[in-house]
């Protein structure tokens, strides 16, 4: 079964000549009645014409503030409908994003507002109404107060000029939302408006990576349309399709939920901040929802509801399973408790997302056992890790993605990081750092990683980056971190510590260190003091031989 069949042709036009914002206002047009977008938490609802006007609002704004073609702007702030209206605005402005992930604290939000060479910040001012966003912000810019809104100057964020906060209260060199919107209430958006093509960055998505530090994948207009579009139709989206999101839209499965339903006038029905199984269920037979993505610790919890309802009960069609490797058990129980068949996929942000799927429909051991064949806008190929030659069927190899055309897979390379973007953009290969095989079909399975990161419930996790930041604590001489299996999230992080000579320190002390500071899945569940690593002849840590020890202490 070829995947690229199943699939018209119509991405490949809509990436290579038309952009974002025509098609928003395209479907606003065709659609103008259709509900656009449903916040379940606060009870929002807008049609796609209400859409379209707030899109409008929010980009006469930024364009007061100074956004034009090419200007950096962070978005830091939980799923809202501010996020999706900031979203359109910027693209239409031809301005690049920078999402900023909400669980990120002071040193990630200093890394990527720093290195991302972000101008415009805008930032909800409390996190789930508890986690104090400003207050960190604040924490890096200590004279912000002293300085006109609009004219922000900070020695760590050269770039940094103009923070807008959303909440209940303005603060001192800052505009509120509601200012930012009413400094562009006259100005003719279709005159400033910029002039978008299919070549242009639209996004820089930051994502951990194999060096530790976070990597800003930028992301080609053209790129981000064709996999989009694809997916749609693979979906199988329509005028009357309900799409539950429960991601964050900062993240790339984000951002592809934000995206599909624009193609169709379809329905984006928002989970909420907080992941609660039962409350999961109760929207999708309340909302009527057709179509939802989860990774699968997610999907795991709500199955696991009580009384969980028959199949024939749900309004369901399409289920889709991301984030992380899917467990053939959970595909079975989806697949008998939800009455339809998962399709499973795999992708990565630098491959603007996925590059492989399971058709609908296909073999159970397909379904199964496989990540599916190549999507239609790329090629993929399992290559020796030594010659870099294609590898026979069966045989494992490093998996590997090759655009159909220019523009339609592949990431333009990592924010100024030249020297990582040339490894792993090779002679047209993006070369993904996981290990799989082919077989004489085509299909793909994926059988490990060449990478050291692991996923925790769906996100991806750098041990050199926790490494990193462990490596300040004024007691800790040396650190390893390693990903070891948990029942629920798939994988958690265990420390090995080496303390420096003297000091004394327990596991609670370490990890009181790191709350607050990193992202709460970047913290190890484990901390294990050690005298000395197992090292191989080169001087390198011998990871393996670390997890062996996890799985005897426990």
């Amino acid at each position: 079964m070829d995947g690229n069949l199943h699939v018209s042709s119509r991405w490949r036009a809509l990436a290579q000549v038309r952009t974002w914002p025509d098609i928003f206002e395209d479907t606003a047009n065709r659609y103008p009645d259709n509900e656009a977008l449903v916040f379940r938490e606060t009870g929002q609802r807008y049609t796609y014409r209400e859409y379209r006007e707030e899109v409008h609002k929010v980009a006469r704004g930024l364009c007061a503030l100074g956004v034009r073609k090419g200007t950096h702007v962070g978005i830091w702030m939980t799923n809202r409908p501010e996020w999706c209206f900031l979203r359109w605005a910027i693209y239409k402005l031809g301005a690049i994003m920078v999402p900023i992930h909400s669980r990120n604290k002071t040193e990630e939000l200093s890394y990527v507002l720093k290195q991302g060479d972000v101008e415009v910040l805008v930032l909800e001012e409390k996190f789930v109404g508890q986690v104090n966003a400003i207050g960190m912000l604040l924490e890096l810019l200590p004279d912000l107060a002293r300085q006109p809104a609009g004219k922000t100057s900070a020695a760590n964020f050269p770039s940094l000029r103009t923070i807008v906060c959303l909440g209940g209260q303005r603060y001192p060199g800052t505009y509120t939302f509601d200012e930012a919107i009413q400094k562009g209430g006259s100005i003719d958006l279709e005159a400033r408006a910029a002039k978008v093509i299919s070549e242009d960055v639209i996004h820089i998505i930051y994502t951990s990576g194999t060096t530790g530090f976070p990597k800003g994948v930028v992301t080609l207009s053209s790129c981000n349309l064709a996999f989009c579009a694809i997916s749609a139709e693979l979906y199988e989206m329509s005028a009357t399709a309900r799409y539950l999101n429960l991601m964050p839209f900062s993240g790339n499965i984000g951002l592809w939920n934000l995206a599909l339903p624009v193609f169709d006038g379809a329905t984006l029905v928002d989970g909420g901040s907080v992941f609660d199984p039962s409350g999961t269920l109760k929207t999708i037979q309340e909302e009527e929802i057709t179509h939802a993505i989860f990774v699968p610790t997610m999907l795991l919890d709500v199955l696991d509801v009580p009384d969980f309802p028959h199949g024939d009960n749900l309004s369901l069609k399409r289920i889709t399973c991301s984030g992380a490797p899917v467990p053939q058990t959970l595909i079975k129980s989806a697949k008998k408790k939800l009455g339809v068949s998962l399709m499973n996929v795999y992708g990565l942000s630098e491959a603007s997302g996925l590059s492989t799927w399971v058709p609908y429909g296909d073999t159970p051991e397909h379904v199964e056992k496989s990540v599916g064949l190549a999507m239609p806008h790329c090629e993929v190929a399992i290559l020796d890790l030594r010659t870099g030659e294609r590898c026979p069927a069966g045989v494992e190899g490093e998996i590997c993605t090759r655009e159909v055309f220019p523009g339609s897979q592949h990431m333009k390379g990592y924010y100024k990081q030249p020297d990582l973007t040339r490894e792993i953009l090779r002679e047209g290969w993006l070369h993904s750092g996981d290990l799989g095989k082919m077989d004489e079909d085509r299909y793909v399975y994926l059988t490990g990683r060449l990478k050291e990161m692991f996923t925790v419930g769906g996100f991806n996790v750098s041990p050199a980056e926790v490494e990193n930041f462990l490596l300040k604590h004024p007691k800790v001489a040396n650190v390893a971190v390693v990903g070891v299996p948990d029942d629920r999230l798939g994988e958690i992080g265990a420390a090995f510590v080496k303390l420096k000579e003297g000091a004394a320190a327990n596991e609670s002390e370490i990890l009181e260190f790191c709350k607050g500071k990193i992202a709460g899945m970047k913290i190890p569940q484990y901390v294990f003091f050690i005298e000395n690593f197992p090292l191989n002849p080169q001087g390198k840590v011998q990871k393996f031989k670390l997890k062996e020890r996890y799985a005897n202490r426990l």
